[in-house]
């Protein structure tokens, strides 16, 4: 049987502006111009002698045979997207293509991976590194490991382990002290955070029996990767995630001031796309972080 089909790539376009109401965010969804959306939809509606969108000022909005139109085809797209996920991974092989910063890479997968590849023998993991916001389509990626609370839109999030934290400092830094640390002690040294991550030391100062003092320092840093940084110089107490750090603990280069320790509400989330179906060679690589994080705790 022949299939009459209309273009498949006008269809593809129509389906993201659709969803959208968009020509803009359907043409950032497909990395091509909004021009490239606009003249597809119009080459759509020249084959069904139809209209299907009202173009309004800075607007569109579908016709009413439109949405019918636009419903079907986003689940048939969905069926094929699951058909094709499901054919990859009938066997556990292949490449998997996953976004990670590089200072979470170099900690917590890189010197590990080889115990991943003797599990799944027929799997490469091949790491994006990056701190953008991972763009599935645009960057050929299966997944990403992202670090946050987890409330990433358009994603899939699966928290794979939370940050488990506690004061460390350069020896440098606390070299005529004796440890472990009172917090009233730990309070009269320069502390580092994460912007917008100050409450983490409330928390943490609660948990060692006592307030976080008003008068005390505080620098504010963009990444925790700055912050961690900026204790290994010597300038500050961060508060460090201890799986992350276990190699600095070991070799010195970093102590931990305090037998207390806080579990925060945010962690690493392995995000994959939204979809009806979830390619287990990800799920694979997610169960073996996380075993592999929670043997370092």
């Amino acid at each position: 049987m022949t299939r009459r089909l209309p273009n498949l790539k006008h269809l593809r376009a129509f389906e993201a502006a659709s969803r959208h109401l968009s020509f803009k965010r359907a043409a950032d969804e497909l990395s091509v111009t909004q021009a490239a959306i606009s003249h597809q939809i119009k080459a759509l509606e020249e084959h069904f002698g139809a209209r299907l969108f009202h173009r309004m000022n800075r607007q569109v909005a579908l016709t009413d045979e439109a949405a019918v139109l636009a419903a079907s085809l986003g689940q048939a797209l969905d069926q094929v997207a699951a058909a094709s996920a499901r054919f990859r991974a009938q066997v556990m092989t292949g490449t998997i293509r996953i976004s990670v910063t590089p200072f979470y890479a170099n900690r917590m997968i890189l010197p590990y991976v080889d115990e991943f590849y003797a599990a799944c023998p027929g799997l490469n993991v091949e790491l994006d590194l990056s701190y953008d916001i991972a763009d599935f389509a645009a960057r050929d990626l299966d997944g990403a490991l992202r670090y946050g609370l987890g409330d990433r839109p358009g994603a899939h999030m699966q928290l794979l382990h939370l940050d488990r934290v506690a004061p460390v400092a350069s020896p440098a830094m606390v070299r005529d002290l004796d440890l472990p640390m009172t917090p009233a002690q730990i309070a009269r040294l320069p502390l580092a955070a994460v912007a917008g991550q100050e409450r983490y030391w409330s928390q943490w100062f609660k948990a060692a029996g006592q307030a976080l003092p008003d008068d005390c320092s505080m620098s504010r840093h963009d990444q925790r990767a700055l912050a961690l940084d900026f204790a290994l110089a010597g300038n500050a107490v961060a508060l460090a995630d201890l799986p992350l750090i276990r190699n600095e603990l070991a070799n010195g280069s970093l102590v931990c001031l305090s037998e207390t320790q806080i579990t925060l509400d945010r962690g690493i989330h392995l995000a994959v796309p939204e979809g009806p179906f979830r390619d287990p060679r990800l799920t694979a690589f997610g169960d073996w972080l996380r075993g592999r994080v929670s043997g370092l705790i």
